[in-house]
């Protein structure tokens, strides 16, 4: 019979942390200050083959930030995972940045399903490994709502032998893909000063989509994985930059 482990979590602006979880998931609060988040580490995504169902609800008002744990950054055998997020009104989540390494004759899939209400806010960002190995399935679906409205469904398959992205053309020889997530009715910040920070290095593309005026999506393909890190690292603290400057107050 198959088991499933499950985490459900419910984060206050009070700090406060609720949550149940089954081993090796868990999640803790994280040592760091932050002027306007509250960190979160959360283990264990990576270290079981048994399906995963986690549920968030980010409490109105709250800023969470979530950071996948180092340790659980390795080859990743069959791996499914369902994330279910409920974000209130004036809350913000922010998951910073999970890395997917498949390993051979693996089968990865997982289900990313946001619901983000009024004037809330979602942040997701993530690289994946793609030739690192000979054969792998690897499926990934980004759904997002607003309420009742469907602002992203976007679905990304590749497998070691087709190299290709469904959806979204060929990879040539690019081992690595990048996704950042920035959804917001009014985000603080130009286009134009996220483009500055999207190099076009040789063997590294990058590109942003509008999702309908209420968000961005970054994607990049590149050779360097360094370069790639230090790039969406950079993006991620404009990000984390602009936040705070609009958020510092209502805390």
């Amino acid at each position: 019979m198959e088991s499933n482990k499950q985490l459900q979590a419910r984060f206050q602006k009070v700090n406060l942390l609720d949550y149940k979880g089954d081993q090796p998931l868990k999640i803790a609060k994280a040592d760091q200050s932050h002027r306007v988040f509250t960190t979160y580490n959360i283990d264990g995504l990576n270290q079981t083959t048994d399906p995963i169902s986690i549920d968030f609800t980010v409490k109105k008002a709250s800023n969470i930030k979530l950071l996948e744990m180092e340790t659980d950054k390795h080859a990743q055998e069959d791996h499914s995972l369902q994330f279910t997020c409920n974000i209130e009104e004036e809350a913000l989540l922010f998951f910073k940045k999970r890395e997917i390494i498949p390993a051979n004759h693996s089968k990865i899939s997982q289900h990313i399903k946001v619901n983000v209400t009024g004037d809330a806010e979602f942040v997701w960002s993530e690289i994946v490994h793609l030739n690192q190995v000979s054969d792998y399935h690897y499926y990934s679906l980004m759904e997002i709502w607003t309420e009742d409205q469907c602002l992203a469904y976007d679905p990304v398959q590749f497998t070691g032998k087709e190299e290709m992205l469904a959806h979204h053309g060929m990879t040539e020889s690019f081992p690595y893909v990048a996704s950042i997530w920035y959804i917001s009715p009014d985000p603080p910040f130009d286009e134009w000063d996220v483009q500055q920070r999207l190099s076009q290095a040789k063997h590294h593309r990058a590109g942003m989509t509008d999702i309908d005026g209420k968000g961005i999506l970054i994607r990049w393909l590149s050779t360097d994985l360094t370069l790639l890190k230090q790039e969406v690292d950079d993006v991620l603290a404009f990000f984390d930059e602009k936040i705070t400057d609009i958020r510092k107050w209502r805390v």
